[in-house]
């Protein structure tokens, strides 16, 4: 077995069959095997003296030894030599997009094929919509995914789908437009805004009134707002641009009403503090692990202990999982990640059907020009892996990364965060991943 074959690893998705995964091969039973089987072949596939025929011995032997007795299966076998397949029954199996079908054979079909081809195994039965990387482990699976390099799971494929919206948006330019009263136009260093004549002056007295910013006066014409019904700068109409060099909107914020009046009595507000409020749970959260000999629990993929550092040996077991890391509010706070997490102005979980019922943590935090949406963001736990769901159509999240380009949240599937990640939240608010596995 190559040095490579050390570190190999299979993605899987959950389901009811027994997969006995190891850098050497895979090999899945249906749920009805003994586990104490399972675990013999699992040992045997992981030793180098685990051939095609002495698992295929065991597996045969230990079901009763009667053909008729057999299980359905699915092995693959990664050796030197090639890559050695055995398929019966149900289970499905592709070679680079070529199904091999067992299902009417009465023995099984076994296939030998040079180096290591992408290989994609299923069962019947809905499996699990995330792929997650494993080296070394007994669990249950209704998916596994060997050697295609372009496979992982859903919220890691977000970073190649989303590449345009990495990209950093193109700067606004609106035109100025000279109403019928012809006013003084007032004019900032950054790009004019357009005026309305309509809704950009509540009084004919004071040309200097702050102008109503649009998206494209030629195309669509702004609709007519009262006075009373005028929208602040960052609210959700659907016609406001919040990527605005901020000294206009400095400037601009100067001539509402409340911040003139804060300016002309020298008295700065003070700066809102984030809240956060976590409720007290009795449903502890069970994840497919690997326990170190000292009895720290780590993430399935793992060969060392994240805590310790021993070899991890043991086949992984359904346990009581961990914290996995916290999350810290730039204005103030944290939360433990041991639940989900809706992140927001007025965070409510109701509604919210991404929670599938469960109780969040809620984080509050300041928003003055209500860029943040009530419902911001939401921190899921899947197992080991830490995903954020973006909840705002309108102005969203940035992803940003070490040694990656700024990304903007997609708001139709979530995203897998690492430790070190900062979600802006926009209005000068954001979120840090930290001790994430």
């Amino acid at each position: 077995m190559s040095d490579a074959n050390n570190e190999r690893e299979t993605l899987w998705a959950e389901g009811a069959w027994s997969a006995a995964v190891t850098p050497r091969g895979v090999l899945l039973l249906p749920p009805e095997v003994p586990e104490e089987l399972v675990t013999q072949l699992w040992r045997l596939l992981r030793s180098p003296d685990g051939g095609l025929t002495a698992i295929l011995d065991r597996l045969v032997m230990g079901t009763g030894g009667h053909l008729a007795r057999i299980p359905d299966f699915a092995l693959v076998l990664l050796e030197d030599s090639g890559t050695h397949l055995a398929l019966r029954g149900t289970p499905s199996l592709e070679v680079d997009g070529q199904r091999l079908d067992a299902a009417k054979v009465a023995t099984w079909v076994e296939a030998s094929l040079p180096g290591e081809p992408g290989i994609s195994l299923s069962v019947p039965g809905q499996p699990g919509t995330v792929l997650r990387p494993v080296v070394d482990a007994v669990l249950r699976a209704g998916r596994l995914q060997l050697g295609a390099p372009d496979t992982g799971s859903a919220a890691e494929n977000t970073d190649s789908e989303q590449a345009d919206a990495a990209a950093p948006e193109p700067d606004i330019q609106p035109e100025t437009v000279e109403p019928d009263t012809q006013p003084e136009t007032v004019e900032p260093d950054a790009a004019q805004p357009e005026v309305d004549s309509g809704a950009g002056a509540t009084d004919d007295s004071a040309p200097d009134s702050p102008p109503a910013v649009g998206r494209d006066s030629e195309a669509t014409p702004e609709p007519e707002q009262t006075a009373e019904s005028q929208d602040r700068p960052g609210d959700h109409d659907g016609w406001t641009v919040a990527d605005l060099p901020e000294d206009l909107v400095d400037e601009l914020g100067r001539m509402l009403p409340d911040q003139q009046e804060q300016a002309d009595s020298g008295s700065a507000a003070p700066s809102p503090a984030a809240h956060t409020e976590v409720p007290e749970t009795e449903n502890t959260r069970m994840a497919l692990s690997v326990v170190c000999p000292s009895g720290h629990a780590n993430p399935t993929n793992y060969v060392t202990c994240r805590e310790c550092g021993a070899e991890l040996t043991q086949p992984a077991r359904i346990i009581p999982c961990p914290p996995l890391g916290r999350v810290r509010v730039s204005s103030g706070g944290e939360v433990v990640l041991d639940q989900p997490v809706l992140v927001g102005r007025e965070p409510s979980p109701d509604g919210v059907s991404e929670l599938g019922g469960a109780t969040p943590a809620l984080i509050t935090v300041p928003s003055p020009e209500q860029v943040i949406s009530r419902n911001h963001l939401l921190i899921q736990l899947d197992e080991w892996s830490v995903l954020a769901r973006s909840l705002s159509t309108a102005n969203g999240t940035v992803l940003r990364r070490d040694g990656a380009a700024p990304m903007r949240m997609p708001p139709t599937e979530p995203v897998l965060l690492r430790s070190g990640d900062i979600l802006d939240l926009g209005d000068g608010q954001s979120l840090l991943l930290e001790d994430l596995p």
